[in-house]
């Protein structure tokens, strides 16, 4: 089916609550967007409506022009179900009943037909290319280490850690993607943002689930044929924590342990991108796992475990609905916010312990 197909120039009509969950679903709404109305209504929000990048910007402005001039009203761009984008005049208001505001209402009229998004930009949305910083920093850490403190280099090795390293990580974007699919936890996010709500093309009918699987399977392979390799190269402590890492990349919220669903989930993204990470690439061209490279592998451990943590405290909502207790879920936003003060300053006690001793 084209873009264009069962696309109206009709304006639309969409309500929801205060916390944004679509309440009313026009029938034009449904020709404009390609969401039916049993996919959204008391399901989805309203930003799946929006181009993700624009939604922490764009949603929090218009609804508080809304409330406070009674009226919101611009030219914006606005994404289909199949991802394609539009551009329309959107006008929001906000819905009262007997004096007290309980909604807004949004009416959309298209300016433009949908633009279909490029292949390349699908899979580079699916895959979540931009948090491949996560695990190339660590490589590079390990690679400095072993550099200021062993004077070990080796450029073949050091390319084949940072191969291995982002095939897991794209692997796991991939597998854990389709597991949060599948449990509902993507559609209940409520405040999108490119750290929550996954890749988005399986909620928009892009790519299916065993795409999802079939990929995530080749990447993890390969990552693994890679670590194999380096481990006839310098022994079976790199196997031992390699089998760890890629468990662990898989288990994130995959079956059966489905680690971030038992509070387990920061910690294993503090191990993931800290000692395994570091450390393996630290052992692969030093051949020697030395206590300041421990130290360094924690302290980024803990500072990407920060970013995951920061990060999920918008989605307890969405998390707690689907069964996914994360350890902040489980703390509460008073509690958590507590704790990742603390979970920082751990960054600056361990760099001081390995400096002092």
């Amino acid at each position: 089916m084209s873009d264009s197909e069962n696309f109206t120039d009709e304006t639309s009509v969409i309500t929801c609550d205060m916390n944004g969950t679509v309440q009313q679903y026009s029938a034009d709404a449904e020709a404009l967007f390609g969401w039916t109305a049993q996919e959204v209504i008391g399901k989805m929000s309203v930003a799946w409506f929006h181009v993700p990048k624009n939604v922490p910007t764009l949603v929090p402005r218009l609804l508080r022009e809304a409330i406070e001039k009674g009226k919101f009203e611009e030219e914006v761009t606005l994404m289909r179900k199949d991802g394609a984008t539009f551009q329309a005049i959107l006008t929001v208001r906000p819905v009262i009943r007997d004096g007290r505001q309980i909604g807004f209402m949004g009416m959309t009229k298209p300016l433009t037909p949908p633009t279909r998004v490029p292949v390349e930009k699908m899979w580079f949305q699916a895959l979540r290319a931009p948090f491949l910083i996560a695990s190339v920093i660590p490589v590079l850490v390990g690679a400095l280490a072993a550099w200021t403190i062993r004077g070990a280099f080796n450029p073949s090795f050091f390319v084949l850690c940072l191969l291995g390293a982002m095939s897991i990580h794209l692997g796991a974007n991939m597998a854990n993607d389709a597991w949060d699919y599948r449990s509902g936890n993507d559609l209940a996010v409520r405040h999108l943002n490119p750290f929550a709500g996954g890749g988005r093309v399986l909620l928009r009918g892009v790519l299916s689930v065993r795409t999802h699987l079939i990929v995530a399977l080749a990447f993890l392979t390969a990552g693994s044929l890679i670590g194999l390799y380096l481990v006839t190269q310098v022994g079976l402590p790199l196997f031992l924590l390699g089998l760890f890492g890629v468990a662990i990349a898989y288990s994130y919220v995959g079956p059966p342990f489905r680690l971030a669903h038992h509070g387990l989930g920061e910690i294993a993204v503090a191990l993931e991108f800290g000692p395994v990470t570091v450390l393996g690439t630290y052992f692969v061209l030093a051949r020697a796992f030395d206590p300041p490279a421990i130290v360094l592998s924690l302290s980024l451990g803990v500072l990407v475990a920060g970013i995951l943590w920061i990060n999920e405290v918008p989605d307890i909502p969405a998390d707690a609905s689907v069964g996914k207790r994360t350890l902040v879920v489980r703390l509460g936003v008073a509690r958590a916010t507590t704790a990742f003060a603390s979970l920082i300053a751990a960054v600056y006690v361990v760099l001081l312990v390995g400096v002092l001793f």
